[in-house]
């Protein structure tokens, strides 16, 4: 039986039964892990903190600060809002240059099973 139950994202209906479609579980987990970090702070009207400032990063120069910065509002806001990792840990990679891909990886284990898993998140910056 699931442990962890909700909506699919992006939220799409089942065509059989008309009901919205769920997911469970670590991918339940992994998904919400994608909407945190597809939400910018302040876009939620009613949890203005929900999100990362992502975004924010598109227009800076890739440099360790900006790594850094990058990765310690990841890991903030997971930590805030996925309750169901343990062992998380955000690296940043870059493909250099003034125009970068940026990519971020979120590894962890879920609380539900012990399996190692990730989620890869790219922006373009400076493009």
């Amino acid at each position: 039986m699931a442990r962890i139950r909700g909506w699919s994202f992006p939220v799409n209906v089942d065509k059989d039964t008309g009901r919205i479609m769920s997911t469970e579980d670590n991918e339940n987990i992994k998904q919400a892990i994608k909407i945190i970090l597809l939400t910018q702070l302040n876009e939620r009207k009613l949890l203005p903190n929900f999100g990362t400032n992502i975004r924010s990063f598109l227009f800076e120069v890739v440099d360790p600060t900006f790594i850094n910065d990058l990765k310690e509002s990841v890991t903030k806001a997971l930590k805030r809002w996925e309750t169901n990792i343990r062992s998380l840990n955000v690296s940043i990679k870059t493909d250099g240059g003034s125009a970068s891909t940026v990519t971020v990886n979120v590894d962890y284990i879920t609380n539900v099973s012990p399996n190692q898993e990730r989620v890869s998140h790219k922006i373009s910056v400076n493009n």
